[in-house]
């Protein structure tokens, strides 16, 4: 049931931040911090704010060190529609349009320092993909279904 307050709840289910406004020493943690607080403080979502935050991470991680740069960083918060749950989408929008993200098709080697990030992401996530979002950019991307009703802002 709505409350009065849902009625009129101006909080916004996209946020993003283009890379100019993070901090050029620390772009990575402070992505992290800023989607771990949007999704555990406005939209109210503390059960996801962990896997949201790591996606975060390693997406972010991947821009840098294979994206030639990371560009931007999106949240989105999906209503339910007929046939899809409410969702939580993460955008991570990089400079290398080329470089296709795979899974590594051999084993992960777990005592290596690299290799693992989108396994965690394919592990947490419901889905991940990509898509190029221009001649110069692509978007890594990843969902993760809301659970319950009363989920989102409200």
């Amino acid at each position: 049931m709505d409350t009065p307050h849902a009625l009129h709840d101006t909080t916004p289910t996209r946020i993003g931040w283009d890379a100019s406004t993070l901090d050029p020493h620390r772009p990575v943690a402070q992505a992290r911090r800023r989607a771990r607080t949007w999704v555990q403080e406005h939209w109210r979502l503390p059960e996801l704010a962990d896997s949201v935050e790591l996606a975060v991470a390693e997406l972010c991680t991947n821009a840098i060190r294979h994206g030639d740069g990371l560009a931007g960083l999106e949240l989105i918060l999906g209503a339910p529609r007929v046939y899809a749950p409410p969702s939580l989408r993460v955008l991570v929008t990089d400079h290398a349009p080329a470089r296709r993200p795979q899974l590594p098709t051999c084993g992960v080697d777990l005592l290596s320092e690299g290799g693992r990030g989108l396994h965690l992401v394919a592990t947490l996530a419901r889905r991940w993909g990509w898509h190029r979002t221009g001649f110069d950019e692509k978007q890594v991307w990843c969902t993760f279904e809301l659970q319950g009703e009363g989920s989102g802002p409200g």
